[in-house]
């Protein structure tokens, strides 16, 4: 038997990446779980003392912080993903050189100057949100200045509170990046674990004071959210910089400006690397259409309903997002990673001046079978969402909150949000892809048509919660038409990209011979069929008046009957999954 033969270089960085990957996604869903479980029982409390138009001026605020944050970062951390090979990854390929710092400069191409070229261009974060901030909380000091909700107390300390704490947060993003770069997940977590707990025993700790303890006339309105979002900020800025200046010692980098030296011109200033901030600048502007798309819904709600109504669909989206933000958001974040590092290949072409992304083939088709297999999943997962989820939801909500949340009109939007949330995972993944492998040119396409797709979507808004006065469950149906676009997009993006790096031979044929098919991501028909049948059985139960206890009962039983037929329908498939999961375990 011929002895067997050590793997490629090429290949022990692919499954080193693969692995890096896998146990990042571990650490971001632990993180995530933990952060979200914590932040659920502090709901818990915090809502039995909480008005609905209190909860809805909060997630006014909370937009204006993410806003800053989005404008200010985004972009660049996007550009960031498709920065040079992560140096664990080098030395596997053999490629490590040793630092270098010559008059104070660091020499381009080492290990220390990607560091730094990350630090550099992270920093300018900082300046960026101290004019998105003052900007934004001008607009919102005065959008608010005659309404309810300019009247509730203390609101203007929040404005000021939710600023500060904003740019602590971006003084943090160098550290942020260095841990994206390194694969430094671990990191990440336990910083934002922590960050997460503080915030909530200052928000819940304030708020039940407040209310119990001091007898405050009126409450504090929205100021614990406000105090809690800079307890967050001070420890997620403390643990960060805390590790980060160990490992830039280690390094020899550094975590302020520093300058790296270049012969050809690819620094700006010495400072920042040209390419990285060229791409920056044209991807800010997708950024900012995604942006305006993703919180479209926030914004049409505050202009076309009341504070009450806001705070209704606030209790759904975070309800209903809860497991998205656990489960399918460290997913999308890992994916990501993985898909820039996986194919964003740059080669020298004859043209010094120019570069061509060349893409190796096996790693084509491990990043489609990466996809396929996260997309699948997705799919079995919504047949179980789609069927259960919607009865039986104004039921969940009923035995948690009682009944000043759980009337019938929280029950009904939250039963409508349970039909969104497949469609956010899946958006989620495959503009993840989008994100690590488009061109420029293709960013641009992308952000036209994602302008378009706004318009679409405030026109439909307008006429469900304008001319049809349906509210917030009217806001969840246009939401859900904006995101059907948004991933019948994506879709046709992904078709295509496989379509043109496939091998000659997996072009055409069978839709199971080629490396990209949308139908390898569809459950079995029967699978489906089943499904369906058990969701008209689910909604039987909850209206057929047979009592809280035996409604549970059998919707258990449904449940299980859906994991039975899974578990036979998708056997094949989850071996796969299986097999794929331990071998990357094994690297």
């Amino acid at each position: 038997m011929a002895p067997k033969q050590p793997p490629k270089p090429s290949e022990r960085a692919r499954q080193s990446l693969l692995s890096a990957s896998a146990e990042g996604a571990k650490f971001l869903i632990l993180l995530q779980v933990g952060s979200r479980m914590l932040t659920f029982i502090v709901n818990q409390v915090l809502l039995r003392f909480l008005s609905p138009e209190l909860l809805g001026i909060s997630v006014q605020l909370e937009l204006f912080m993410i806003s800053v944050l989005y404008f200010s970062r985004e972009s660049l951390r996007t550009a960031l993903q498709r920065h040079t090979a992560e140096p664990a990854l080098e030395k596997e390929l053999g490629k490590e050189k040793q630092k270098e710092d010559v008059g104070g400069l660091l020499v381009e191409g080492t290990l220390a100057a990607q560091s730094q070229t990350v630090v550099n261009l992270s920093l300018l974060t900082v300046p960026l949100g101290v004019v998105f901030a003052a900007v934004l909380a001008l607009f919102y000091s005065r959008s608010f200045a005659s309404s309810e909700t300019a009247a509730q107390p203390y609101f203007s300390h929040s404005i000021a509170l939710y600023t500060l704490a904003t740019l602590l947060e971006l003084v943090s993003e160098p550290c942020f990046a260095l841990a994206q770069q390194k694969l430094l997940y671990k990191l990440r977590a336990g910083a934002e674990s922590a960050a997460a707990f503080a915030r909530c025993v200052l928000t819940c700790g304030l708020t039940v004071y407040a209310a119990r303890v001091a007898h405050i006339e009126g409450g504090l309105g929205p100021l614990p959210f406000a105090v809690g979002q800079v307890g967050y900020a001070v420890v997620l800025l403390g643990v960060y910089w805390w590790r980060c200046f160990g490992l830039a010692q280690a390094e020899g980098f550094s975590m302020g400006l520093k300058g790296i030296g270049s012969s050809s011109g690819t620094y700006k200033y010495a400072l920042f690397h040209t390419p990285l901030s060229i791409l920056t600048a044209s991807m800010w502007l997708q950024s900012f259409i995604k942006h305006l798309l993703t919180h479209l819904d926030s914004l049409l709600i505050a202009i076309l309903t009341s504070p009450h109504d806001q705070g209704i669909y606030a209790l759904a989206a975070n309800y209903g997002s809860l497991l998205a933000r656990m489960l399918f958001q460290p997913i999308e974040e890992a994916s990501r990673n993985l898909f820039a590092k996986l194919l964003s290949t740059t080669t020298p072409s004859s043209d010094p001046t120019t570069k061509v992304t060349t893409v190796e083939p096996e790693n084509v088709k491990s990043a489609a079978n990466i996809l396929t297999i996260i997309l699948k999943l997705y799919a079995i997962f919504s047949l179980f969402l789609l069927a259960l989820a919607p009865p039986f939801a104004p039921l969940l909500l009923s035995l948690l909150l009682g009944n000043r949340w759980g009337g019938s009109e929280a029950g009904t939007v939250l039963s409508a949000y349970c039909y969104y949330i497949p469609l956010l995972a899946i958006n989620g993944v495959t503009e993840a892809f989008v994100q690590s492998v488009a061109t420029e040119r293709e960013l641009a396409k992308q952000s036209a048509w994602m302008g378009l797709f706004s318009g679409l979507f405030a026109g439909t808004g307008w006429v469900f919660l304008g001319l049809l006065g349906w509210g917030a469950k009217g806001l969840v149906v246009a939401n859900s038409v904006g995101m059907v676009l948004r991933v019948l997009w994506s879709g046709v993006f992904i078709g295509s990209y496989f379509g043109r790096n496939s091998l000659g031979e997996e072009k055409g044929g069978k839709a199971e011979n080629k490396v990209w098919s949308a139908r390898k991501v569809l459950p079995s028909p029967i699978l489906v069929s089943v499904a369906v049948g058990i969701g008209a059985a689910a909604r039987g139960v909850v209206g057929s008046g047979v009592g809280l206890v035996k409604e549970i009962g059998m919707g258990g039983a449904l449940g299980l009957g859906l994991v039975a037929a899974c578990v036979i329908m998708e056997r094949r498939f989850f071996e796969e999954c299986l097999v794929m999961f331990r071998s990357t375990r094994a690297k």
